[in-house]
């Protein structure tokens, strides 16, 4: 289901009444009243709920190794960035859940108001909602560029808030996500850097594609030696280490944890 472009028909009131049940607890603050725990839950290793940015002006490479900006799982498990991790309680996940179904089942959010005005470069939002009979998703390009102009309905705008409360304490508690597996990207490198590093002679430089990137998701030895030889682009800024290769090019790489459902 995509839900696209509305008029704004939600009272503020009720979005931000929405907004703090449904995050109430997760910056330590109690929540009024406790709530059921959910009944029904995805089954293990499929989201509950997923934030991700996909295009926008950044480089292929880049968007080759972009994690969600969170996802959640019927356990309670929320990872931020695919580096950051933190677990909701019952009450937290059921509030959370109820909330971004309300929100994604709104009549508000189905409508289109008005064309969207073209932006050079805008990434794409997606939110993604588990329920019992199916996800629930919408995609919205330059949701955060066009919020001046109410092209978009305020419940797109509150799913987002939801998921981004949960990600800024996920995040703030800077307890890391580590995991068996990583996704590994090089590219190509025009020139030659001012600092090259040798590339590790334990790990594997993947073969590159017809756009000459190089990608590999690993697990086991070839994992633990990328964690352990190359550097990690952790805030996700491009700051790419230069290698040279035993053939002799000059790559640019890094790498990070995949996630439980990648």
């Amino acid at each position: 289901m995509d839900h696209r472009l509305s008029r704004r028909g939600l009272f503020l009131g009720s979005a931000a009444a929405l907004l703090a049940s449904a995050l109430g607890g997760c910056d330590g603050t109690p929540l009024a009243a406790p709530t059921d725990a959910p009944t029904m839950r995805p089954p293990d290793g499929t989201p509950l709920a997923v934030w991700e940015l996909t295009g926008g002006l950044v480089g292929t490479a880049m968007l080759a190794l972009r994690a969600p900006r969170l996802v959640v799982f019927g356990d309670g498990d929320a990872i931020a960035d695919a580096a950051y991790r933190s677990r909701l309680d019952p009450d937290q996940l059921q509030s959370l859940s109820t909330g971004l179904l309300a929100d994604l089942r709104s009549s508000d959010a189905q409508k289109q108001r008005t064309a969207a005005s073209p932006i050079a470069g805008a990434p794409v939002t997606k939110v993604s909602v588990w329920s019992p009979t199916g996800v629930l998703t919408f995609t919205a390009e330059g949701l955060d560029e066009l919020k001046p102009e109410h092209v978009y309905a305020d419940a797109l705008y509150d799913a987002r808030d939801r998921l981004a409360a949960v990600h800024k304490t996920v995040a703030a508690t800077a307890q890391p996500y580590l995991a068996d597996r990583v996704r590994l990207v090089a590219m190509p490198v025009d020139g030659e850097p001012a600092t090259v590093n040798t590339w590790p002679q334990d790990v594997t430089l993947p073969e590159p594609d017809r756009n000459a990137l190089r990608k590999a998701d690993l697990s086991g030895d070839a994992a633990r030696a990328v964690v352990r030889t190359l550097t990690r682009d952790l805030d996700q800024r491009g700051a790419w280490p230069a290698y040279r290769t035993t053939g002799g090019d000059v790559v640019r790489a890094s790498w990070r944890y995949l996630l439980p459902n990648e």
